[in-house]
């Protein structure tokens, strides 16, 4: 089994920052597997800034970086 990790791709490590520095949210991208069975896995959002549509921005840039790799 075949993993990606910050050391080997670190484009999958995103922090969303707010005002003042403060983590809104974040995403860490892994994706597991050989050939055609693989999958994946995504930490997102804080409390205080879901239905905010960070999780889904967050999701966008996690896609497109995937497509680049």
């Amino acid at each position: 089994m075949s993993t990606i990790s910050l050391k080997l791709c670190p484009d999958y490590f995103h922090v969303a920052e707010g005002p003042g520095n403060k983590i809104m949210g974040y995403i860490m991208g892994k994706v597991e597997g050989q050939g055609e069975s693989w999958h994946g896995h995504v930490t997102a959002v804080a409390t205080e800034y879901r239905r905010q549509q960070l999780a889904k921005t967050l999701m966008n840039l996690l896609e497109d970086i995937n497509d680049k790799i």
